[in-house]
């Protein structure tokens, strides 16, 4: 993990191919969970070692203690689902910096993140179903969130990767960079830590804790942010900043 100007990179090192394998999770699990109480951390990017995948998906070498074995399966994909969601709850922007191969888990773990950047080489699928299986570390759920139930249940059934221009047309990734994606990504971090960083979480709460609920509670939701944001220092110093016609002085406070 390396943290430089309010930006912290995660790297995922599982060498050749950074597959999803216990460890990995409990690693990441637990590097986020210390990121998102650090104090000098105002964004963060994922990546993966080397140049041939993100992640190109699980170990399977690990599949077969579940075969014929109820409930292994089950657990398997809980212990998936919260790596995930400390992900997803981190209350700091999270940045995906993808390249080569982003498939099965890689592609789920990407999903987790806020954002998606990808190069021109990148391709993205979840394969699982050429295995007999389907995604277990919640892309049957993320997915159909993102790009529409039809066009994810595409992606499953056919077990068949796409190119990084046809993930952007989809909405799977924001933005295509021109040469690295980890410079694009960082870039971008530095660029979002600039920002207050409890309006960044307010933002992402009040996103991610409205967006399956009906529009009414959502704006509640809304509502009570907003509210709470008022109370912070940086909303102070960027509102008198504005009548004062200065620069505010961002605290993250």
């Amino acid at each position: 993990m390396l943290k430089q100007d309010g930006v912290a990179t995660v790297e995922v090192n599982n060498p050749p191919m950074n597959v999803m394998s216990r460890g990995v999770g409990e690693g990441l699990k637990e590097a986020f969970e210390a990121l998102a109480a650090d104090q000098s951390v105002q964004a963060i990017v994922l990546t993966g070692s080397g140049e041939r995948a993100f992640m190109a998906g699980a170990n399977i070498k690990e599949f077969p203690d579940a075969l014929g074995n109820p409930g292994q399966a089950y657990a398997y994909a809980l212990s998936l689902h919260d790596v995930m969601a400390q992900i997803e709850a981190c209350g700091k922007p999270v940045i995906a910096a993808l390249f080569g191969y982003v498939l099965g888990g890689g592609l789920e773990l990407a999903l987790a993140c806020d954002f998606r950047v990808c190069d021109e080489q990148t391709m993205l699928g979840l394969p699982e179903i050429k295995l007999g299986i389907f995604p277990g570390g919640g892309g049957t759920q993320r997915l159909p969130r993102l790009i529409g139930i039809a066009r994810a249940m595409e992606l499953m059934m056919s077990g068949e990767p796409i190119s990084a221009r046809r993930a952007h047309e989809l909405g799977m990734v924001n933005r295509i960079a021109p040469g690295s994606s980890l410079d694009e990504a960082l870039a971008w971090a530095r660029q979002l830590s600039k920002h207050s960083l409890p309006a960044l979480a307010a933002i992402k709460a009040a996103v991610r804790e409205g967006i399956d609920r009906p529009l009414v509670d959502g704006l509640r939701i809304e509502a009570e942010r907003f509210d709470q944001i008022f109370q912070t220092q940086d909303s102070r110093e960027g509102i008198e900043a504005f009548l004062e016609k200065r620069k505010p002085i961002v605290r993250h406070q």
